[in-house]
């Protein structure tokens, strides 16, 4: 193993504690890459790099290679944020009482909790179901909390509020494993972690020597929006009092009989020299899946999506109904079909029919 800085970490099996760890056979070695490849991955705003694993995994009975990876990142988050196997420990058994280590993440309903530790997705909480579906980024949260920077109905807290992770709770270190994860997560079920530690230790076991790398070319890090934003909201507001017009439109501008929402966007970006927006709004939605935005991160020019009277729930594949920019101050510009006209409009991050946030990147998706 490589001795440079970043690309090996060698954790000690166990810990003399009040209430002892069991202690494994071996030291858990796993490889995140080079820092340069860390440093690199995110942007100047930083973020959680996306990690997977590198070659071969070994056999565990009882689980499946895709609960071992998650596994596998589980630790590797705790050893790239210098805790030690207890922690990681907590981490593991924890995954697999919320969500049989990483097999059931789907949301329980619209803002519910999401992703292999069940995090929530509502506005001022964890981030984006995308994000908390992340491994790596969903065990920084477990780990070392979220602080909080939208503030609003249903949030988590005020502004700056920090939710606290494992690292928050006094004393962890000396805590039983299950009352460090019942302590993070609040459960219904506070005694329900404490059947895994058998299982998570025997992972833990046989992942020691695993490599795990940073997923080429991603990071949960929120992306750098794409051109001209200010031009793209000047272009929006030119046309402030255009009739709605289902359907109308296109992103060279309004059509005889005005334009709608989906429209109105691309021809807003269109001014960022940005073509490549889909005509209709579930399109655009899925066209920009890997730019999702939270809530705290918005930023002028993003993009919000809603379900609005669709047959399809919140954030199913028929239920984008409804698009808006935003331009700040908790404003956005829409060509809204209640008005039958573009107009700017205050934000809806808490109406029922939210969903989510996307970002025009820097770079065309698939260029």
């Amino acid at each position: 193993m490589s001795e440079k800085k970043g690309s090996g970490i060698a954790l000690a099996a166990g810990a003399v504690l009040s209430v002892p760890f069991a202690i494994v056979p071996a030291a858990v070695m796993l490889l995140s890459g080079s820092e340069e490849q860390s440093n690199a991955a995110c942007g100047p705003g930083g973020g959680t790099q996306a990690l997977t694993v590198a070659g071969d995994l070994p056999e565990v009975e009882g689980y499946n290679a895709h609960q071992l990876e998650t596994a596998a990142i589980i630790m590797q988050v705790a050893a790239d944020n210098d805790l030690p196997y207890e922690a990681q420990l907590v981490g593991l058994m924890t995954a697999m009482q919320e969500s049989t280590l990483g097999l059931n993440t789907q949301p329980t309903g619209a803002g519910g909790d999401a992703g292999p530790f069940q995090q929530r997705t509502l506005p001022g909480w964890y981030g984006t179901e995308d994000q908390v579906q992340d491994v790596a980024y969903a065990a920084e949260k477990f780990f070392l909390g979220h602080d909080i920077t939208y503030e609003g109905p249903g949030s988590a807290g005020p502004a700056g509020y920090h939710l606290p992770g494992l690292v928050d709770v006094f004393g962890w270190q000396h805590m039983a494993p299950t009352v460090a994860a019942q302590t993070v997560q609040g459960s219904a079920h506070p005694d329900a972690y404490a059947k895994h530690q058998p299982d998570a230790e025997r992972i833990i076991a046989a992942l020691a020597g695993v490599d795990v790398v940073a997923a080429a070319g991603s990071c949960t890090a929120a992306p750098v929006a794409n051109g001209d934003v200010q031009a793209v909201i000047d272009r929006g507001k030119s046309i402030i009092g255009t009739p709605y017009d289902f359907g109308g439109g296109t992103m060279d501008g309004p059509g005889p009989g005005g334009i709608d929402c989906s429209a109105f966007v691309a021809y807003a970006w269109t001014a960022a020299g940005y073509r490549d927006l889909p005509r209709v709004t579930q399109d655009q939605y899925d066209f920009l899946a890997a730019y999702p935005v939270a809530v705290e991160d918005v930023q002028p020019g993003d993009l919000i999506y809603e379900a609005w009277g669709r047959t399809g729930g919140v954030g199913s594949s028929s239920g984008i109904s409804h698009v808006t920019m935003y331009i700040g101050n908790d404003q956005v510009i829409e060509a809204s079909r209640t008005a039958m006209e573009v107009r700017i409009s205050p934000t809806r991050f808490n109406a029922s029919a939210f969903v989510g946030i996307r970002r025009v990147p820097a770079e065309v998706p698939g260029a």
